[in-house]
């Protein structure tokens, strides 16, 4: 018996022992686990960290491009772009190679021990800056919005929203309105000794708003938009085109044939179209689009994307980007900085074939224009004499045939009105501004004799707001021309407009077609503000040639 539980303890004890020497080798297996995975987290982490200052340094190259776009030699670029190398923890290096247009961006990152390099291959373009290149360009914006109410618009759209310039008395770098106080006697003025409730600068005197120049006319300082405030809503039927669908006949007829280029394979009419807005929020709801998907055929067969979109502050509405559709896709930014803005009637300028200088570009206009005082109207059924001098000339018959040529100036308000028959259009024939002091009016149809804009160009500049088919009745009006407002456009019905407008501010309603005319840009009537085209060079990250090494 003593033997057997002699035995039986021994075994107990062996079986033990085993088990502990099993237990000791999970204890050090997993703690090698645990070793090993700190080692790999450590060395992800430090992966992770080189990949980020490699991508720093690919934005950072991206940027020096920019800055640096008529620099075209390789290794000049590099000492550029790697003249700062140092970013956060880490540095980086970064490689360019290829041949215009295009170049590969290599870029090496380095965080402590970890190391990562990500490429990419952009490409340099040219932008032919014009704001005549757009069927709409906004500059200044109002209320929070640069086009307020839905619009299809059928060529590029360029929106500043940079708010209108002020004198930043306090230093403070924002507008800043009167200061406020408790008017203690009540005679409407404050005294020395009255509680300021709002002291802007903190200087213990009430100081009035700071001064600014109401570009659009509304009596109200407009800053620059945020992302809060609305640049452009497309909803319901309101749609973004690359092309000229659904124009009719009588516009058709009197345009000059579009681009085409090959897409996906496929020859297309296109106009070349691109959003561009570099202040404010766009909204996309409903049914609307910007640019629509790829569809091959047709007759003709045209370009459906548009060719890219440049947004800062992104898309909102309840499609948002979903809907939109660029070659470029939805993420890039505005890309033109400074370089763009809209040419004033209130600002100074040089004649430069001259030299004379003027107060204004409206003081340019007068002294180089056959000025007509006081209001003009245009009516087909009523005819007008020929007025003329050396500067510029014009007529009209009682059919509607005008006769126009050089810049006509009237120091009053212009309306073009309809006949007795409203179908009857206004045919202008010749290459002429009309310059309102006042207001523009545009109430009939407005067509081009011959080819709109090579042959018969027609332009208006107002010195406040312009209004085309505002008046009461006016309804789908078939319009040709170049329209430049210092206030606000208005389009308030379904018009069918083809050529190009320009203004501080746009109010749209009931989903008017406006075609852009790219040959405007080489056919601008006389006088138009903004006529001379800069070319500026950008890169672009061609789609899908971004990884990782």
């Amino acid at each position: 018996m003593k033997r057997i539980l002699k035995e039986k303890k021994g075994s107990a004890l062996l079986l033990a022992l085993l088990v502990m020497i099993m237990l000791t080798f999970v204890f050090i297996g997993a703690v090698t686990t645990s070793l090993n995975d700190m080692d790999i987290a450590q060395n992800q982490k430090q992966k992770t960290s080189a990949f980020y200052v490699a991508e720093a340094g690919l934005e950072w190259a991206m940027r020096a491009l920019k800055d640096n776009a008529d620099m075209l030699n390789n290794d000049s670029l590099e000492a550029v772009i790697n003249s700062r190398p140092n970013i956060g923890n880490g540095t980086f290096n970064v490689d360019v190679s290829g041949t215009l247009p295009f170049k590969t961006l290599t870029s090496r990152g380095t965080s402590q021990d970890g190391k990562g390099a990500v490429q990419v291959v952009v490409k340099r373009r040219r932008n032919p800056l014009n704001v005549w290149n757009n069927i709409i360009f906004a500059g200044t914006g109002q209320a929070g919005n640069a086009i307020a109410g839905n619009i299809s618009l059928h060529g590029s759209a360029h929106i500043l929203g940079d708010g209108e310039p002020f004198t930043d008395q306090n230093g403070n770098e924002v507008w800043d309105d009167a200061d406020q106080y408790d008017d203690l006697n009540g005679n409407g003025t404050w005294e020395p000794g009255e509680p300021l409730t709002l002291d802007q600068d903190g200087d213990g005197v009430w100081d009035p708003a700071e001064p600014y120049r109401d570009d659009n006319g509304n009596g109200v300082y407009d800053g620059i938009l945020s992302v809060w405030d609305l640049s452009m809503d497309v909803t319901g039927t309101a749609h973004m085109y690359n092309n000229y669908e659904n124009i009719n006949s009588a516009l058709s007829s009197r345009l000059p044939a579009i681009d085409t280029t090959t897409f996906n394979g496929e020859v297309v009419q296109t106009l070349n179209a691109e959003l561009r807005v570099k202040h404010g929020r766009v909204d996309v709801s409903g049914a609307a689009t910007i640019g629509f998907p790829d569809q091959p055929g047709g007759s003709p067969p045209f370009k459906e994307t548009m060719d890219g979109c440049y947004v800062n502050d992104g898309y909102g509405g309840n499609k948002g980007a979903s809907q939109v559709y660029s070659d470029n896709g939805t993420t890039e930014s505005y890309d033109l900085g400074d370089a763009m803005s809209l040419p004033g009637l209130y600002d100074s300028y040089t004649d430069p074939n001259t030299g004379t200088y003027y107060d204004t570009y409206l003081d340019y206009l007068y002294n180089n224009a056959l000025v007509i005082s006081g209001d003009l109207t245009l009516k087909p059924g009523v005819s007008l004499p020929e007025q003329s001098n050396s500067f510029g000339s014009i007529s009209m018959d009682d059919a509607g045939n005008l006769i126009i040529d050089g810049i006509v100036y009237v120091t009053g308000n212009i309306s073009l009105d309809a006949g007795p028959d409203k179908r009857i259009p206004i045919l202008f024939d010749g290459r002429g501004t009309l310059v309102s002091q006042g207001k523009t009016d545009i109430n009939t149809h407005l067509l081009s004799l011959g080819e709109f804009c090579t042959d018969d160009v027609i332009g208006f500049i107002s010195a406040t707001d312009l209004n085309i088919g505002a008046g009461s009745g006016d309804a789908h009006l078939d319009i040709m021309g170049a329209f430049f407002a210092q206030y606000k456009i208005t389009n308030a019905k379904q018009n069918q407009l083809a050529g190009a407008m320009v203004s501080n501010y746009f109010s749209i309603s009931n989903v008017p077609d406006l075609f852009h005319t790219p040959a405007i840009v080489e056919n601008l009537p006389p006088g138009m503000p903004g006529g001379v085209t800069i070319n500026v060079y950008t890169y672009r990250i061609v789609p899908g040639t971004w990884r990782e090494l």
